[in-house]
């Protein structure tokens, strides 16, 4: 029997209408070409034999493919697929959020980033207009009833707006608020000043975001946890027990974003199968890790070049593998 393939990351094209600070694609700068709409089809109906059953629709910005809706028509139910789509909102307009409620689209992803305009436009360079329409969409979305999430990358620069974001969040219907915390890669290099302390943001998710516990559904990214309380959890690299896998638009197959962004693929759905790849026995030997992962680890006590490594380096704090999401509870 073939290993399980739960789930899906597929970055349907780089093209963006955004040029996001922290953007580990650099989208909307490097074209990587699109997948055609018969090679996606190939791809999903072997994720299914490989007992799939759950794919993230992104990109870029996925409603800028030419073809995204018959991606989402074959996705979801054709294939019946849970799917969800991760998006920035604008260029979604309230007769498209109706085809996708008809579609029967899972969950959508949208991106917020400051409760306020000048915080959310610092990060991604969006008018107060744009601002405002993402608002919107959020809201509409969860009137639709489609399971509304927001998005939100933890920087130095939105910190002090991040349980305001929440407390927006519940306030426009969303059920889920996902927190990535910010990795200086990619585009995101230029930025590496923006890095929120990793301290602080478990002091702000034991101290504040847990009290929104029963009102809405928080799933986060800790980069270091004490050591102590990192033994009670699974925070080791996932490459340890691999359950995903991120497609990007030029067939390129990698284990994770950061592998992603640095280039490292397993494979290219143009030379091998999905299958294939999935069973590369470097994968799943070590090797991958040995001789990708492993050296990041060594020379920056992780697998992202974090100031803050020297926490990890005295043995008081351990990294946390960023595949790894929590609640706000686990990590109190």
């Amino acid at each position: 029997m073939p290993r399980s393939l739960p789930k899906l990351d597929v970055n349907v094209t780089n093209q963006c209408n955004l040029r996001c600070k922290h953007c580990c694609f650099q989208s909307g700068e490097c074209d990587l070409g699109e997948m055609s709409f018969t090679m996606i089809m190939l791809m999903l109906r072997e994720f299914i034999a490989l007992g799939g059953q759950r794919i993230d629709i992104t990109g870029g910005e996925p409603l800028m493919r030419k073809n995204i809706d018959s991606v989402l028509q074959l996705a979801i139910p054709e294939m019946r697929l849970r799917t969800e789509l991760v998006t920035n909102s604008l260029l979604l307009k309230d007769e498209r959020l109706r085809r996708f409620v008809v579609m029967g689209l899972n969950e959508i992803a949208i991106s917020l980033d400051g409760s306020t305009f000048e915080t959310h436009s610092r990060i991604r360079g969006v008018s107060e207009r744009a601002f405002r329409k993402v608002l919107a969409n959020i809201k509409r979305a969860a009137e639709l009833g489609i399971k509304t999430k927001i998005n939100t990358v933890v920087f130095a620069s939105n910190f002090h707006e991040l349980a305001d974001i929440t407390q927006l969040a519940i306030n426009l219907g969303a059920r889920e608020h996902g927190f990535y915390f910010f990795s200086p890669i990619g585009r995101g290099e230029s930025d590496a000043d923006n890095v929120a302390d990793a301290k602080d943001w478990l002091k702000l998710v034991r101290e504040r975001l847990a009290k929104f516990a029963g009102k809405i559904k928080i799933s986060l990214e800790v980069p270091i946890l004490e050591t102590k309380r990192a033994e009670k959890l699974e925070t080791r690299c996932y490459l340890e027990d691999p359950w995903h896998l991120q497609i990007l638009p030029d067939g390129n197959v990698y284990p994770c974003a950061i592998m992603a962004a640095c280039g490292k693929p397993i494979g290219n759905l143009y030379d091998k199968s999905l299958g294939e790849i999935w069973e590369d026995e470097g994968l799943w030997s070590g090797e991958y890790y040995r001789k990708n992962v492993l050296p990041l680890m060594e020379k920056h006590n992780g697998c992202v070049p974090y100031s803050f490594s020297h926490l990890v380096a005295s043995g008081e704090y351990q990294f946390v593998c960023l595949c790894r999401k929590f609640s706000p509870q686990e990590v109190c």
